[in-house]
């Protein structure tokens, strides 16, 4: 069986994921890819980090969320220890503000989505490895709000108020809201027409999809 040539340039990678299942898929995806060449593989942001700093990697693909050390702290580990390597974090679901924030502040090159396909993640890997940023486009929109000033519905709910909504994407009745959160139902009932009314839908479905959409119904 003929040998696989990698080509001396190829950027070479780091997979960091808990998944087991995932880190073989992003094998299987870029494993026959000859500019890139995957030298390690970690599932957990502690030994991903402990992998950077040993084999000085071009690029290290990690999962946001992982148990111990998830991805945003293992990046600014990486980070703080003036280490070369660019970091692309992955994820499920697109968070909200506070999370990208934390995420820049960490020095990351690059955000996506795990449902990217293999030509968009191929380009990010090189634009990352080149010093050029790559974000999904809903965290472009996200960074365009934040330059211009703009906000969103749900940043004009108050704590309890943005509570009520994390419930309700719960699928919660205003009954069970009412008992978790120590509330009134009536009180309940006043909360959610408040926040279906800042938000801007007409029902508590809509409310629900918008708060997944943000990344608010964990």
């Amino acid at each position: 069986m003929a040998h696989r040539v990698v080509k001396p340039q190829a950027v070479r990678l780091v997979i960091a994921d808990d998944h087991a299942i995932v880190r073989e898929g992003l094998r299987t995806l870029l494993g026959d890819e000859d500019d890139v060449a995957i030298i390690g593989e970690a599932d957990n942001g502690e030994d991903a980090v402990n992998l950077v700093a040993r084999d000085s990697p071009d690029v290290v693909l990690m999962d946001i969320a992982m148990p111990g050390l998830d991805g945003i702290a293992a990046a600014d580990r990486i980070r703080k220890a003036d280490l070369p390597t660019k970091v692309i974090l992955l994820t499920s679901t697109i968070g909200d503000d506070l999370r990208l924030q934390e995420a820049l502040d960490a020095g990351i090159m690059g955000y996506l989505l795990k449902d990217v396909q293999k030509e968009e993640l191929l380009s990010s890997i090189k634009s990352a490895h080149s010093g050029a940023p790559v974000f999904h486009p809903s965290i472009q929109k996200m960074l365009l709000r934040r330059a211009t000033g703009e906000r969103l519905p749900h940043e004009d709910l108050t704590p309890r108020e943005l509570d009520i909504l994390k419930e309700i994407a719960r699928g919660k009745s205003n009954k069970a809201i009412a008992f978790d959160l120590g509330l009134t139902e009536g009180t309940v009932k006043g909360y959610v027409s408040v926040v279906l009314s800042k938000l801007g839908v007409s029902d508590r479905t809509q409310a629900a999809l918008y708060a997944v959409k943000h990344g608010l119904g964990a």
